[in-house]
């Protein structure tokens, strides 16, 4: 017969492993980056970084019928001081949610709708480096991430809807509290795909009294090259508009990539151009996980030190 202390560590084994098979998974992630760097408008060359390292936990956990829940929890680093990016700890994302076959809603510092599907479509640098067309996708109107977002999205291998809800804070504050804004920030996006083609849309209200933006995006391969363009409009808040244009390419060279885009944004209220920029780059793979790269870019828009380059090294875990 089995004693009072046996019987609660039994209850506990049960327990517990009645917990580690609900338990789907816990994954450690991200990336270290480090180069040598001239960035446009400064005449300086530094050790530094072409894209943001981070470090970040997610994981999963299947409820039963069909749910699950999930969290992503991403910091930003420097590479060559170790010092933390920005104001938040986990600047990246911060978010809990609940998933099933009726898409999935999260609550948290998250990703505006859209700027995934459609914003970062076009630009074969993905937003970063010396070479990143983030302007062509946000106008320098929206933002990239809101804090405190309720965000919900479904989505299928052929399309996908996105739409989200903000505290009324400002998302890139570099102290915290963050100073509010005049609304709450609401963006939605949208996605399909048919084959190899690929098209998006966003919007995005950032929560001021006037800005808004709006971008279109397109993907699709020629060959061995994918192409992609961007288009987007909007007007900030002063009301001046705005307008951009993004034309990329990408295709594999034996055991790298080659990556050109050209992009602009112009004030159509003034006719005033505040980017016209042309890039180029090589990522040349040494694993699954490791590439060195070099890349090439100029502004013609630029006050001064039109011209910037960034080689480097990036390991991904």
């Amino acid at each position: 017969m089995l004693n009072r202390k046996q019987l609660a560590a039994a209850a506990w084994m049960v327990g517990f492993a009645g917990l580690a098979a609900a338990q789907s998974s816990v994954t450690l992630f991200g990336k270290i980056d480090s180069a040598y760097v001239k960035k446009i408008g400064s005449p300086n060359k530094i050790l530094d970084e072409g894209a943001q390292s981070r470090f970040g936990i997610r994981g999963t956990e299947d409820l039963g019928g069909g749910l699950s829940a999930f969290f992503w929890l991403e910091n930003r680093f420097k590479s060559d001081t170790g010092q933390q990016n920005g104001a938040r700890f986990f600047q990246g994302q911060s978010i809990l949610g609940l998933k099933g076959d009726w898409g999935s809603v999260t609550v948290g510092r998250d990703y505006v709708a859209g700027y995934i599907e459609a914003q970062i479509v076009p630009d074969p640098f993905i937003h970063t480096g010396v070479s990143s067309m983030v302007l062509t996708g946000t106008g320098g109107i929206g933002t990239v991430r809101n804090d405190g977002a309720i965000t919900y999205q479904y989505k299928n291998p052929v399309f996908s809807v996105s739409a989200q809800r903000a505290n009324a804070v400002e998302p890139n504050s570099a102290a915290l509290p963050a100073a509010p804004t005049r609304e709450h920030p609401v963006s939605l996006g949208a996605s399909y795909r048919l084959g190899s083609l690929y098209a998006a849309y966003s919007y995005d209200n950032p929560g001021g009294l006037n800005d808004r933006w709006q971008f279109a995006a397109l993907q699709a391969p020629v060959g061995p090259v994918t192409l992609s363009a961007g288009y987007g409009s909007g007007h900030a808040n002063d009301n001046s508009r705005r307008r951009s244009l993004i034309v990329g390419a990408f295709l594999p060279v034996g055991v790298g990539r080659v990556k050109i885009a050209y992009g602009s944004l112009k004030n159509t209220s003034t006719d005033a151009k505040l980017m016209d920029k042309f890039a180029i780059g090589y990522n040349h793979n040494l694993s699954k996980r490791t590439f060195a790269y070099l890349n090439l870019a100029r502004d013609q828009r630029a006050l001064s030190s039109k011209g910037g380059f960034d080689v480097g090294i990036q390991h991904n875990f």
